[in-house]
């Protein structure tokens, strides 16, 4: 049996920053500079002001930067690193955290976005909702216009919406005007250590890697239930992943130190 109370969090840092060259050749995309601090210690102190005290760096050969730059403790936090030896897929990249799970429910956070929130901090709000509903898996979710669904994950509500709300699929890049509802999957996951079981058994999916997508799928047939965190009205996802949403998530921050001073 394991315990409801997740104080882990796993974060994917291995990928080499592809979209954003020729920054990335000199930089891992997770230290360039958002403002005052590096994009890590951004998705850091979300983590931390969730209550996430021990953190898991998945990270790759070539980029020692971040382990320099960070050491072994942030903030209070317990900082540990392994290596995702091939990038094949968010799945392969979530599995490398087998052995810090240790058998017990644990957060993902992707490294190329976080969530500003006015007042408790969303990814708060959905550990505490992943500790009183029978969830196997917590997703965070954004809306997003009809017209732009095809670009993304969507869930498929199962007896409707709220906050929290069930679902009973994921439909990759839909059809917009078919999309099951206009809710994104937004870079934030609880999994209970289950999920290693069905991440063994995922084939290759699209682009030839190993999607967690396809394990969350294999694990509601067997039954397994997945809940929805919405952000709301006081919460701002700011990706990072491409030039443009970066300048944009840059942009921002100027402006809350102008504003601030």
């Amino acid at each position: 049996m394991f315990s409801d109370k997740v104080t882990k969090v796993a974060i994917p840092v291995a990928g080499k920053g592809t979209r954003m060259r020729p920054l990335t050749k000199a930089v891992p995309k997770e230290l360039i500079a958002l403002g005052k601090k590096p994009v890590l210690e951004h998705i850091l102190d979300e983590c931390i002001e969730s209550g996430l005290t021990d953190v898991l760096l998945i990270t790759a050969e070539g980029k020692d930067a971040i382990r320099n730059h960070f050491g072994d403790e942030y903030n209070g936090a317990k900082i540990s690193y392994t290596f995702q030896k091939e990038q094949s897929g968010l799945a392969n990249a979530i599995y490398c955290a087998k052995d810090f799970a240790e058998g017990q429910p644990f957060a993902v956070a992707l490294g190329d976005c976080f969530v500003e929130s006015d007042g408790d901090r969303a990814f708060k709000r959905m550990i505490d909702e992943y500790a009183a509903y029978p969830a196997d898996c917590m997703l965070m979710v954004e809306e997003k216009p009809r017209e732009e669904l095809g670009r993304f994950g969507v869930v498929k509500p199962k007896d409707g919406l709220g906050d929290p709300f069930e679902v009973d699929g994921l439909v990759e890049k839909p059809n917009p005007a078919e999309a099951p509802s206009p809710y994104i999957i937004s870079g934030r996951y609880i999994f209970a250590p289950t999920i290693f079981d069905y991440i063994e058994k995922t084939p290759r999916g699209a682009g030839g890697e190993y999607q967690i997508a396809d394990s969350m799928s294999l694990m509601m047939a067997d039954g397994g239930r997945v809940w929805c965190t919405p952000l709301g009205d006081g919460d701002i996802l700011k990706d990072v992943g491409t030039f443009e949403s970066y300048f944009e998530a840059f942009a921002a921050e100027i402006e809350k130190y102008r504003n601030a001073k």
